[in-house]
């Protein structure tokens, strides 16, 4: 049996601060999770699947935007019309798919939950619950239907499993029960990253966001090709990774203290910004720029003026550091004692306090940009900028 299997699309995802920052880049954001879900169903179509899998998180939340309802449906007709049928479950995020209040989604198109938790195709047996809600604090396996014999039997789990950093524990499971369950293969979705587990021949693949959101989603952007039972060359099953994503994301650095004129600058950040050059594919990128001169504006415009000449790159936003100084340098007694400083349990908590009071007064799609995790990075901003101002000083 030949499978495209994805997970998290996340349809209709709100985009947070890069729309402000750049609004073109907003816009390439908003498309970009519907043309990678085109993308899927053009890989299963092309691949003559016998199944598209999707475990779970197709919508990003319970708001009734039912044209990405629509979306979604004319999408999957489109595969069951050219022959690949598609099993499917409710993630956290999937009020949308709720069969009891928008109705099923069509022939060729199953919905698994606890009402129905077993599909039949090609002879091959699919299991899957779906969430009833928002959170799921306990496991889902004690409630999967036992393995059919004789048959491959196929799990879709929407599950944070041992737990991963950056994740709530939705729906938790123990790898080691869910992989002696008695299943063939286990499709799981909720952690955005791939990975895979195999254990006794069983395989458990997480595929992965196969349209990344943000540069903290790098890791996604594949959707799995799987191979098993006699489709396989062997007796285990076989993996193979497909790019489906529109947008990738890139970070660039470009030294710029060598440069002595402006076109010494402008060809320096040419040759940086196309490093973050894809074919094929759009690219969001951030830039840090080391220097001891320029002020961030006036670099921000320069690259903008350099990426008008340069295709599929998306400026999100640019970061100035200083040189290294040599020790003994102007400043770096200051700087080190404002490092000391912020390190200050007391200096952290008045700093996370005035942090928690923007949030409240930020729309809650920007306020989502700036919780806890962020400080560091926020004051590692502040203490570069220090030192670019120091290390001009410096200079003059």
């Amino acid at each position: 049996m030949r499978l495209i299997v994805s997970a998290d699309i996340h349809l209709g995802s709100p985009i947070r601060s890069a729309a402000l920052r750049n609004p073109a880049l907003g816009e390439r954001l908003q498309r970009a999770s519907r043309d990678a879900f085109a993308a899927l169903v053009d890989l299963a179509i092309a691949e003559a699947v016998d199944a598209l899998v999707l475990a779970g998180d197709i919508f990003d939340s319970d708001y009734p935007d039912l044209r990405a309802r629509a979306f979604l449906i004319a999408q999957l007709t489109r595969a069951a019309e050219a022959g690949v049928e598609t099993v499917l479950i409710r993630g956290n995020h999937d009020a949308l798919l709720d069969h009891r209040a928008h109705g099923d989604l069509g022939p060729g198109i199953h919905l698994l939950h606890r009402g129905a938790p077993t599909v039949d195709i090609k002879g091959s047996a699919f299991h899957g619950l779906s969430f009833e809600s928002s959170h799921a604090n306990r496991s889902f396996l004690p409630d999967y239907p036992p393995p059919q014999p004789g048959r491959l039997n196929i799990g879709l789990m929407h599950t944070s499993l041992d737990g991963a950093a950056g994740h709530d524990p939705y729906a938790p499971c123990s790898e080691a029960d869910l992989m002696a369950q008695g299943y063939d293969l286990w499709c799981l979705g909720h952690i955005h990253a791939p990975f895979e587990r195999r254990r006794a021949g069983v395989l458990a693949v997480m595929p992965g966001i196969p349209q990344p959101r943000h540069f903290g989603e790098r890791l996604g952007g594949t959707a799995c090709l799987i191979r098993l039972g006699p489709d396989a060359s062997g007796t285990e099953p076989e993996v193979e990774r497909r790019r489906v994503a529109s947008l990738g994301f890139a970070e660039v650095t470009v030294d710029l203290t060598p440069c002595g004129d402006q076109q010494e600058v402008l060809r320096s950040l040419r040759a940086g910004l196309r490093q973050a050059q894809v074919p094929g594919q759009d690219i969001a990128l951030r830039l840090g720029i080391l220097t001891d001169r320029h002020g961030g504006a006036l670099l921000r415009e320069l690259a903008e003026e350099v990426l008008e000449g340069l295709e599929g790159l998306y400026l999100d936003k640019v970061t100035l550091r200083a040189p290294v100084q040599a020790p003994g340098a102007v400043g770096d007694d200051l700087l080190r004692l404002m490092r000391q400083e912020v390190a200050e349990p007391g200096f952290r908590q008045a700093a996370l306090d005035q942090l928690e009071e923007l949030r409240a007064a930020l729309p809650p799609q920007l306020a989502a940009d700036f919780g806890a995790e962020a400080l560091d990075a926020l004051l590692e901003d502040a203490l570069s900028e220090v030192a670019l101002a120091l290390h001009a000083e410096a200079e003059e």
